[in-house]
C-alpha cells in the first residue's frame, strides 16, 4: 500500500494521510489483537473497514491540524517563504482564521513567541486532541455513518508544540474524553504523531506504543 504523503503545497488529500495513519496504527498493534484473515477496505463514513473473523471494525480518521498553522505551511512550501527553521507557533481550537497576508507577514517577522512553562504543552496537546475528537463524535453518529460492532477512531496529530511528555499529557487527555461521552461512540480511541501512538479505551488503562519503521520510505517522512 502507498502511503506517501505529499506536501500540502503538492496535493496533499485527507486520503493520503488516512492510507498512512491506518498502515501505522496496524503495524503498531500487538499481532495477538488482530484476526486473521482479515481485510482492509477503504470507504468513506467510515473512512476504513477493518474486516475480520467475527468482528468488524468501522475506523474514523480525522487530522488535528490548526487550520492557520496548514495554511502557513502551504504559503511556506508553495512561496518559499521564511527560513528553514523557526520558531513553534502557538495555536488553539477554534481560534479565528487569518487571511494569507496575515500569515505571510508572521512567516517572515518570525517571532518566538511566549514560549511554553512546565506542563503547559502537556495540556494544550490534551485539549486539542479532545477538541477534534469532539468535532467528530456527532458526525460518527449521523444518520448514513454505518456503525460496526467495535468502532474507533484515529486522530493523527499534527499540533504545533515542543517535546510533549505522552504519559502525562493523556493523563490529561483521558477524563476529558470520559466526561464528553467519546467511549459511547468510539470503542477506542488511538493519537499518533510520527513516532508515538497512544491508545485511549473506556476504562482506566491508557496505553502508549513506540510506532515501528514499517519501511524506510514511511520512517523518513516529516509531515506538517
Amino acid at each position: 500500500m502507498d502511503i506517501d504523503v505529499p506536501l500540502r503545497s503538492e496535493g496533499r488529500r485527507n486520503r493520503h494521510a488516512e492510507r498512512y495513519c491506518i498502515a501505522h496504527v496496524l503495524a503498531t498493534l500487538p499481532v495477538e489483537r488482530l484476526s486473521f484473515p482479515l481485510t482492509l477496505i477503504h470507504s468513506d463514513k467510515p473512512d476504513f473497514l477493518l474486516a475480520i473473523p467475527g468482528a468488524d471494525v468501522g475506523i474514523e480518521h480525522t487530522e488535528a491540524v490548526p487550520e492557520n498553522i496548514a495554511h502557513a505551511d502551504f504559503l511556506r512550501e508553495k512561496e518559499d517563504l521564511g527560513p528553514d527553521a523557526y520558531f513553534t507557533p502557538h495555536a488553539s481550537p477554534g481560534e479565528p482564521r487569518k487571511t494569507a497576508n496575515e500569515l505571510r507577514c508572521e512567516i517572515a517577522a518570525d517571532k518566538p513567541g511566549s514560549g511554553w512553562c512546565g506542563d503547559s504543552p502537556e495540556r494544550e496537546w490534551a485539549a486539542a486532541m479532545a477538541h477534534h475528537v469532539k468535532e467528530k463524535m456527532p458526525k460518527a453518529t449521523a444518520e448514513g455513518f454505518v456503525r460496526y460492532p467495535a468502532n474507533w477512531l484515529i486522530v493523527y496529530d499534527n499540533w504545533p508544540l515542543p517535546a510533549i511528555d505522552y504519559a502525562k499529557a493523556a493523563l490529561y487527555l483521558m477524563p476529558l474524553l470520559t466526561d464528553m461521552g467519546a467511549f459511547s461512540v468510539f470503542d477506542a480511541i488511538f493519537v499518533h504523531d510520527d513516532s508515538h501512538i497512544c491508545e485511549f479505551r473506556g476504562t482506566p488503562i491508557v496505553r502508549a506504543l513506540v510506532k515501528p519503521s514499517i519501511n524506510a520510505q514511511s520512517a523518513g517522512l516529516t509531515h506538517r
